[in-house]
């Protein structure tokens, strides 16, 4: 549980950090409070997929670390791996490549889906607003 919390918390902290203030300013961008829904939608999609992206990639070696514990076939040393010394250990075997090792993937997944979950949640309660308001 460690090492998902120590990737999961700064993942969350700079996506939600980075999601709100690139939301903001593409909303001005395509109209405010006159946008469209697909403008909304638009907006919404693209601040998520810039906050997930960079999360991501951020945090991937965190996720590498989280990923080398899960898989430690001798239980006792799971249970002794701390998230330090999995990175430090990565970092020994690797380098900067082994930190990164599944960028790519982790990237190309977060962005897209953090896109989708904000622009669904953002879409949803802009038609309910105008739908409640206007009538």
């Amino acid at each position: 549980m460690g090492a998902q919390l120590a990737r999961d918390v700064p993942f969350s902290a700079i996506c939600w950090s980075t999601l709100e203030p690139t939301r903001r300013k593409l909303l001005s961008l395509v109209g405010g409070d006159d946008a469209s829904v697909l403008s909304v939608l638009g907006a919404n999609f693209s601040a998520g997929f810039v906050a997930g992206t960079l999360a991501a990639g951020a945090t991937c070696p965190l996720d590498v670390a989280k990923t080398r514990r899960q898989i430690e076939r001798d239980p006792v040393r799971a249970l002794k791996m701390t998230t330090r010394q999995t990175l430090m250990e990565v970092w020994r075997d690797g380098g900067l490549k082994g930190l990164f090792t599944g960028f790519g993937p982790r990237v190309g997944r977060a962005g897209p889906s953090v896109g989708i979950v904000v622009s669904f949640y953002e879409v949803v309660k802009f038609v309910l607003h105008h739908r409640y308001t206007t009538s």
